[in-house]
């Protein structure tokens, strides 16, 4: 072997890249992050992730392990978890996904889906998957359903009731 192909194999080598991935290039990671609405300076919703990242030719963010609590009178009246989410800062909505529980302080509610939208502008959430609502030993099951946030004002389709 010539002592110029020896070193253009050298030059590559060091050019491998050996260490961590690197993010694709237009996309934007963020840690640690947190979006608020508010309405006449109160504070209604907050949305926290460990993780985000957003494309720049998206208007879309998607984040891991969602966390979204809601307001009423300076109190928490909810919270919303889910494994996965995504987020549309220009419409403040968002869509949340698997295994995404409600969890309604107010009424001691708790309801678990699949795939949960929220709109800010609407101040609903809503899904067309099936849900499973527990209260005391009322256990609630339909297909999609709407609600404020708090699971007050609920409409559930498709429902059966147990009473355990």
């Amino acid at each position: 072997m010539n002592l110029s192909a020896l070193f253009i194999l050298l030059a590559l080598a060091a050019c491998s890249g050996g260490g961590p991935a690197e993010t694709a290039s237009g996309v934007s990671l963020f840690s640690g992050f947190s979006v608020s609405g508010t309405d006449s300076n109160s504070l209604k919703w907050r949305l926290d992730t460990p993780a985000a990242s957003m494309e720049d030719l998206e208007s879309r963010m998607t984040f891991s392990l969602p966390v979204m609590h809601f307001y009423e009178a300076g109190r928490v009246s909810s919270i919303i978890k889910a494994k996965s989410g995504q987020f549309e800062p220009s419409k403040k909505s968002a869509i949340l996904s698997a295994n995404v529980s409600v969890d309604a302080k107010k009424d001691g509610m708790l309801l678990k889906t699949e795939k949960l939208y929220y709109s800010s502008e609407k101040g609903k959430i809503w899904t067309d998957e099936k849900v499973t609502l527990f209260r005391g030993k009322t256990v609630i099951k339909g297909k999609g359903f709407t609600a404020n946030p708090d699971l007050s004002e609920i409409e559930i389709e498709h429902q059966e009731t147990k009473i355990q």
